[in-house]
């Protein structure tokens, strides 16, 4: 329904549009949900199961509300904005039109002074002081308009003849940013910080690189999300998403609505829509009713902010004459779908409530957006409040652990506007000053800040509510929207033996949607028991999905990716994590350093053998590369390998075309002896040519790889579209070797990790070899646990593996290196089946069962300064541009994530046992994933005295090497 108001009128004629073929009335430059709320549609979409969804958070950060736009997939319906004739769709096309405007070449550069992320009242406060203390300034947000969710200002579609204090102060701050000369920039995603200086921007659909001077972080807060049963219904939102369709769009999604949650928000919210004209059922209020001793904090209200506390009042006052109950010390337990609408179910001090609408609102707090000063590398804590929360850390002026970055308002800690408005100028002129600009100390500013943090601590003592409770929590409750995941299927993979924040989101994909994370990561940490930053995810770039085409641009190719000595990460040795249990004691038959698939399959290997054995990680088993991998099964040969193969029958590169087959059919036994299919596919690996030249090449390759019992073939031009329409033109031909395929590396992995330890492997996490030496027959290995005594010791380290082995005085070339892989959303229809690879260009590429596709091709990434992993900017923009150079339906996709993972640098696989040191073996070896099963029996048999891994894998072909 549309808002009724006197002072308001809609400020354009009604244009058409349509929604699934039906015909809409709608206002331009209103959202494309506020005309479906208008039309009583609730429902937007169905997801992967056939769940109905629609608006839940309204600012852009769930990605719940996806429709089809004009043939554009999975546009935000609470962004996106009416034109006249638009033709929006629940359901995604076969043929996705291009998301972006055909790249430059290169990504324009911005350099500001100061860089304002965030036109909220931080972010117009950080702007103005800077501007007007004689810095150049840039203003960045995703929205159209600036305000922020507090200061939103009505919607275009509108025109307000008498504005209330909210709007004419948004108003104010906006008028006053031009007039200093700040430089807006609407439509605006950062979408990676890379460092205080590169930041990844795209405007209007155009990729930028914004490197300012000093960087402010203004992006702001959502709302929590409420995990209860029915949170994902139709009609049922935050209050927030609820308030813009009313303040700034002047609609409702229903004639009656409920309210719950806890704070004031929800009372504003309330008296808003009983002045449009909506029936509110009740304000349920979780905190309980004030009594006798809250005056005190009414007192402190009234003397920090009388109009604030005016407001309160004035709130309840319009809700008593409108007959609204409400309803404390209610907290809302579940929604179930009703005949004429949706139940709240609550539990309140008198007894259960259950309150009948055709929409419900809900807020219980919020949440802030720290993913880029979390991507940047400042320090974050973790504040244990409601549902818990990581909050940047910063000074009263923003300032944070990087000199060049500032973090203030409620995207750094939660504070409310008047704080945010204080912190923001105070930040804006530290900036100022930090550029050289004379600006004084304004003391009127910490006056203010003071002010509010007094007003803001008693509100929220006097809306108190309980702590949050995950074991509370129905097995069956969604916690992440995204990916569907329960709560009941969190606690099973923590019962498998997922016990961090991490590994839970491998095991079960909670957390790696659209949002990512957004809307589940502090409930999943929660039943994780995560109570530090540490714990928490690391956030991807991109921090938002972006059109993977905004991003599509050349990068040089590279014939070495950059490598180092690999370094303990953070939290390696286990800090906090099982650091009390005693010390002892172990004697083993075999210790297996390193838990990633290579050590897992030999633990497994081994154990089936009857020996005793004992496999370390020094992290959480398998969530490393291992998990970072792309899942790629690779049997054929890459192209820079195959001048090694003509070295003969018993060269490196010909012996592993003999293993890759024999691999992928024992990962195919793994998966039946783990009673699942763990999508493993083998439908054919494709290497593309560009040039007669790489054709005549790939021909030679063929060869080879068939004279060593590999089912390969070459295919010309026309054999290759016949069989690949999808690919771009021009391609000369192809490889096609038939045994390639993929697999989910992420349920492979944790489906090995359950096998070893059926078969009587002891898998130790967290556990780094502080120490290792021979002693007498036997090898002694220290550990924070204690000592392990073992007869004979396999060094599957990965990136470590040359540090384990110079240890015992047996050195390999063993170096590490950053990897980069890219994942999209799912597309509207299967694209390809086979593996993609490039002749001469670095790519893999392949579209999983769920319709996502995956790109890898050993991008490189680096090590930040705390020795983490993480993404280059160019790696990503490079990737892409090859990846769409060879698939152009990408152009229709969104990039939902990139990641990194440390992997291998060796001159070929070292595989063995070493004859320097007796007892001692090697697993170390590139393309790991699609070897690990073979290389594990071999091992084996190498264990019981036969022959083991080919000699040209032995250690000794190294050791001049080393």
């Amino acid at each position: 329904m549309r808002l009724i108001h006197p002072h308001i009128t809609p400020s354009a004629e009604a244009v058409g549009i349509t929604f699934d073929c039906r015909p809409l009335s709608a206002l331009p430059g209103e959202t494309v949900a506020a005309a479906l709320s208008a039309a009583g549609i609730l429902a937007y979409r169905h997801t992967a199961s056939g769940a109905p969804r629609g608006l839940w958070c309204g600012m852009g950060a769930c990605f719940d509300c996806l429709v089809t736009i004009d043939g554009r997939a999975n546009q935000r319906a609470c962004l996106a904005k009416v034109a006249p004739g638009m033709v929006v769709e629940s359901a995604p096309p076969a043929a996705p039109a291009p998301l972006a405007p055909e790249p430059a070449s290169q990504a324009a550069e911005i350099a500001p002074d100061v860089l304002v992320v965030g036109a909220g009242p931080a972010g117009l406060s950080a702007a103005i002081a800077a501007a007007e203390a004689g810095c150049s300034v840039v203003l960045l947000d995703e929205r159209d308009a600036a305000g922020g969710q507090y200061l939103k200002p009505l919607a275009a579609s509108h025109a307000h003849a008498a504005p209330d204090r909210q709007f004419r102060q948004a108003a104010a701050l906006r008028a006053r940013a031009e007039a200093a000369g700040v430089v807006f920039q609407h439509g605006a995603t950062v979408w990676g910080a890379f460092a205080p200086d590169e930041l990844g921007v795209l405007v209007g659909g155009r990729n930028m690189v914004a490197r300012p001077r000093r960087l402010v972080l203004a992006p702001g807060a959502h709302e929590r999300p409420v995990p209860i049963p029915g949170w994902t219904l139709p009609g049922v939102m935050t209050t927030g998403a609820l308030q813009t369709l009313a303040r700034a769009n002047r609609v409702s999604p229903g004639r009656r609505v409920v309210v719950a949650g806890n704070g004031p928000l929800n009372l504003q919210l309330a008296c808003e829509l009983v002045e449009g004209g909506v029936e509110v059922a009740a304000v349920l209020e979780a905190a309980p009713k004030p009594g006798f001793r809250a005056w005190r904090e009414a007192v402190t209200l009234a003397a920090r902010a009388p109009d604030l506390a005016w407001d309160g009042v004035r709130y309840l006052a319009v809700l008593r004459r409108a007959g609204v109950k409400v309803i404390w010390g209610a907290m809302p337990e579940r929604v179930e779908p009703a005949t004429d609408g949706l139940t709240l179910h609550a539990e309140a001090p008198g007894g259960p409530r259950a309150v009948t609408a055709q929409a419900v609102a809900l807020n219980l707090g919020f949440q802030p957006e720290t993913g880029l000063a979390r991507a940047l590398g400042c320090a974050h804590r973790f504040t244990d409040s409601g549902l818990g929360r990581l909050e940047t850390i910063t000074g009263p002026d923003g300032r944070t652990s990087l000199a060049q970055v500032l973090a203030i308002g409620d995207g750094a800690q939660i504070g409310g506007a008047r704080i945010a408005l204080a912190r923001g100028r105070l930040a804006g002129l530290a900036a100022a000053r930090d550029l050289g600009r004379a600006v004084p100390d304004d003391a009127a500013s910490r006056t203010a800040l003071a002010r509010a943090e007094a007003f803001q601590a008693a509100l929220w003592r006097l809306f108190e509510v309980p702590g949050f409770d995950a074991s509370r929590l129905a097995d069956d409750t969604v916690v992440c929207r995204c990916e569907e995941v329960s709560a009941g299927a969190l606690r099973a993979a923590m019962a498998q033996g997922a016990c961090s924040l991490g590994s839970l989101k491998k095991a079960t994909r909670a957390g790696m949607g659209r949002c990512q994370g957004r809307m589940c990561a502090a409930t999943v940490a929660r039943i994780a028991g995560a109570g530090t930053e540490p714990d928490w995810a690391a956030p991807r770039a991109p921090v938002k999905p972006i059109p993977a085409l905004a991003l599509a641009m050349e990068k040089p190719e590279w014939t070495e990716a950059p490598s180092f000595e690999a370094v303990s990460l953070p939290r390696d040795a286990g800090e906090g994590r099982g650091g009390g249990r005693a010390r002892s004691e172990t004697a083993c038959d075999l210790l297996v350093i390193g838990a990633g698939v290579l050590g897992l399959a030999i633990a497994r290997a081994a154990a089936r053998e009857g020996l005793h054995v004992v496999a370390l990680d020094r992290g959480e088993p398998g969530q490393g590369a291992s998990t970072a991998n792309a899942g790629s099964l690779h049997v054929q040969l890459h192209a820079y390998d195959s001048a090694g193969a003509a070295e003969g029958p018993e060269s490196a590169a010909a012996q592993i075309l003999t293993l890759g087959p024999r691999s992928v059919a024992l990962w195919r036994d793994i998966a039946r002896e783990s009673g699942e299919a763990l999508a493993i596919r083998t439908e054919g690996g494709l290497m593309l040519a560009e040039t007669e030249a790489q054709l005549r090449a790939l021909a030679d390759k063929v060869a080879m790889e068939r004279d060593f019992g590999v089912i390969s073939s070459l295919l010309g031009a026309n054999e290759l579209y016949a069989a690949a329409p999808w690919l771009a033109p021009g391609f000369a031909g192809a490889a096609f070797c038939a045994e390639e395929g993929q697999m989910d590396p992420l349920r492979g992995l944790s489906a090995l990790l359950r096998l070893a330890r059926e078969a009587g492997a002891e898998i130790r996490g967290a556990t780094p070899v502080t120490a290792l030496s021979r002693e007498g027959s036997v090898f002694r290995a220290e550990t924070p646990e204690g000592v392990i005594r073992a007869a004979r010791v396999v060094n599957a380290a990965g990136p470590w593996a040359g540090q384990i082995a110079a240890r015992l005085g047996a050195p390999i070339p063993v170096r590490a290196t950053v990897q980069q892989v890219i994942a999209t959303e799912a597309a509207g229809a299967e694209l390809l089946r086979p593996l993609v690879l490039h002749g001469s260009r670095h790519l893999s590429l392949k579209q999983g069962d769920a319709g996502h596709l995956i790109l890898g091709g050993a991008w490189p990434g680096e090590l930040d300064a705390a020795g983490r992993p993480r993404n280059l900017r160019a790696s990503i923009e490079g990737n892409l541009w090859v990846a769409r150079s060879v698939l152009p339906a990408i152009e229709g996709l969104h990039v939902i994530r990139a990641w990194t993972g440390l992997n291998v640098l060796i001159p070929g696989p070292i595989l063995g046992a070493d004859q320097r040191v007796p007892g001692l073996f090697h697993a170390v070896t590139f393309n790991g994933w699609t070897l690990a099963p073979v290389i594990a029996e071999l091992i084996a048999e190498a264990l019981r005295g036969g022959k083991g891994p080919p000699a040209v894998f032995s250690p000794s072909a190294y050791e001049s090497r080393s």
